[in-house]
C-alpha cells in the first residue's frame, strides 16, 4: 500500500483523534499534524476520503464545485495567455480574423493615387478594427479570470460552506448525546441525565476551522494536474517540430557527383 492510500485509509480517525486529544500537546502540532496528512492526497477522490465519514458528504458536493472552478479558472488562464501572445507579436485569433470587404473602384481612379489613397485608408481601419475586437477580448477574458479568481477567495468559499458544516454539527451533537448515570447505595445505576458529546463537538470544531485547507488542497491538486498535463502537451509539440525538422533535412537532395568535381578542381597532370 502506498503512503497515501496509507494517509487516506488513516486519517479519518488520526483527525477525529487529534481534533479531540485529551493530551497536554499543543494545539497547533496537532493542527500541523492533520494538515501534513492533507498533503499526502495526489487527488480530489483521495482528498475527500480523508475526512471523517460524519462530514464526508457534507463537503463532497462543494469541494467538487471547487475543483470544477479552478479547472475553468486553468482553462481561462491558458486562454488569456494564448490572446496575449497574439496582441505581442501583431497576429489575430481565429475566430476574429476575418477578410477586408473588398470595396469595387474604377479601373482608372483605382490605379490613380487617389483611389490608392482610398485603398490605404480601407486597409488602416480594418486592421485597427481587428486591433480594437483583440483588445476588447483580452480584456473581458481577463475580467472572466477575475471573476474566477474571486470565486475561489477564501473568505467566500468559507461562508458558503461553513452554514452546511455548522448545521450537520449542531445534528451530531443532538444525536450523540451521552448518558448520565449515578449509583444508588446498594450499588445500582440508573440514569440520570444526558449531556453533551465533547469528542464530538471538537470534532465539529475542527472540521469547521479546516475548511480553508481543504479548499486550498483542492486548488493546489487542480493546478497542478493541469500544469502537469500542460507541459506533456508541450513536450509532445516539442518532439513533433523536432522529428518534423530532422524528416526536412533527410528529405534535402544533395550534392551532385558533378558538383562535388567542381569543387574539388581541376585534375593535376601527372
Amino acid at each position: 500500500m502506498s503512503y497515501s492510500a496509507f494517509a487516506c485509509a488513516l486519517s479519518p480517525l488520526s483527525a477525529a483523534i487529534g481534533a479531540v486529544s485529551t493530551s497536554k500537546e499543543d494545539e497547533d502540532v496537532r493542527r500541523i499534524g492533520r494538515h501534513t496528512t492533507l498533503q499526502a492526497a495526489s487527488s480530489v477522490d483521495e482528498l475527500l476520503a480523508m475526512i471523517p465519514q460524519d462530514y464526508r458528504h457534507i463537503l463532497c458536493e462543494p469541494l467538487l464545485g471547487v475543483a470544477n472552478t479552478v479547472t475553468k479558472l486553468c482553462l481561462a488562464r491558458a486562454t488569456l495567455s494564448r490572446w496575449q501572445s497574439h496582441h505581442a507579436a501583431g497576429t489575430f485569433l481565429p475566430h476574429i480574423r476575418v477578410k477586408a470587404p473588398e470595396v469595387q473602384l474604377l479601373k482608372d481612379f483605382g490605379e490613380d493615387n487617389e483611389g490608392a489613397t482610398h485603398r490605404s485608408n480601407l486597409e488602416k481601419a480594418h486592421k485597427a478594427y481587428l486591433v480594437t475586437l483583440l483588445d476588447n477580448s483580452i480584456r473581458a477574458k481577463s475580467d472572466d479570470v477575475m471573476f474566477l479568481e474571486k470565486a475561489l477567495d477564501a473568505q467566500r468559499l468559507f461562508d458558503e460552506i461553513a452554514p452546511a458544516v455548522k448545521t450537520r454539527a449542531l445534528d451530531i451533537l443532538v444525536k450523540s448525546k451521552l448518558p448520565v448515570f449515578t449509583q444508588s447505595e446498594t450499588g445500582e445505576l440508573s440514569l440520570s441525565g444526558w449531556k453533551e458529546n465533547s469528542i464530538a463537538a471538537d470534532l465539529g470544531q475542527t472540521i469547521l476551522s479546516d475548511i480553508p485547507v481543504y479548499c486550498f488542497r483542492v486548488v493546489s491538486i487542480v493546478e497542478a494536474r493541469d500544469h502537469a498535463a500542460t507541459t506533456k502537451v508541450k513536450a509532445k509539440k516539442q518532439l513533433h517540430q523536432a522529428a518534423d525538422a530532422e524528416m526536412a533535412d533527410a528529405t534535402k537532395p544533395g550534392p551532385s557527383i558533378q558538383s562535388m568535381i567542381d569543387k574539388a578542381g581541376p585534375r593535376k597532370k601527372i
